[in-house]
């Protein structure tokens, strides 16, 4: 997928907030403050002096004025200097982008395809406070059965294990009980893991850091939920999926890795 913005790269400075980051341009030198679309803690990689890529905001017409002018895109891996992304967004876009091409092999066969569709279901978890359950995608097919897909963006790899989440998700846990309930009542679902990186050969939930959502994914997958997880390609001007790596569902709390 060929990106529509332009980046320039910068110097982190620093984070003063989960969703703001200061930087120096590295062209003029000029210090901006730029919006930072993955709330997660992002220690590893958010190290002041490594090179970030930004890119200019685009203010929509009827739009609340914005506090930063730039997005933070991409930062370079400080150890390797590998490209990663930071922006939550593109997982739906890549997701989609593999359905149309075909990538996704347990996928394959749906006739339609709609996005960030509303599910009207009482019984959903959290019905009471919301009984109006959206899920990134659904597909359907020549019968009009359906499954329901939830899109996770994960950009923490340690020892080349992809970790989700990076910080809790409160959100994310109550999308994966919503999978569950829908899965118990027979209708297909699927949780999908984006990992905007190449250099992850399996994927695991984040015991330590978020352990309710861990067990939520291991009660999803013992309820019929399917759980998947690719790897991309990144540069400066496009993404491209590149593997289906394996989940695993371990509990697990002493490994290098979970910090």
């Amino acid at each position: 997928m060929k990106f529509t913005f332009r980046t320039e790269p910068a110097t982190f400075l620093e984070r003063p907030n989960r969703y703001r980051i200061v930087a120096r341009l590295q062209a003029n030198q000029q210090v901006i403050h730029a919006h930072c679309p993955d709330p997660g803690r992002l220690r590893e990689l958010l190290i002041p002096g490594v090179t970030v890529h930004v890119s200019k905001a685009v203010v929509r017409p009827g739009a609340a004025k914005r506090k930063t002018a730039y997005d933070l895109r991409f930062v370079n891996h400080p150890a390797h200097g590998q490209l990663v992304s930071l922006d939550t967004r593109l997982p739906n876009a890549i997701f989609q982008e593999g359905l149309e091409q075909g990538f996704f092999a347990p996928f394959c066969g749906y006739q339609e395809m709609a996005r960030e569709v509303t599910l009207n279901d009482p019984k959903m978890p959290n019905a009471s406070s919301s009984p109006r359950s959206r899920f990134d995608f659904r597909l359907l097919d020549a019968n009009g059965a359906p499954i329901w897909i939830e899109t996770k963006s994960a950009s923490l790899v340690e020892e080349r294990v992809a970790i989700f989440p990076d910080a809790p998700t409160e959100r994310g846990r109550r999308h994966v009980l919503e999978l569950t309930h829908l899965a118990q009542s027979g209708v297909r679902a699927a949780v999908v893991f984006i990992v905007q990186r190449p250099d992850a050969d399996q994927l695991r939930p984040h015991w330590q850091t978020d352990p309710a959502f861990a067990q939520a994914l291991i009660e999803a997958k013992d309820a019929g939920v399917e759980i998947y997880a690719y790897t991309c390609h990144l540069s400066p001007t496009e993404v491209r999926l590149a593997r289906e790596i394996p989940v695993e569902l371990t509990k697990i709390f002493d490994t290098a890795y979970l910090h």
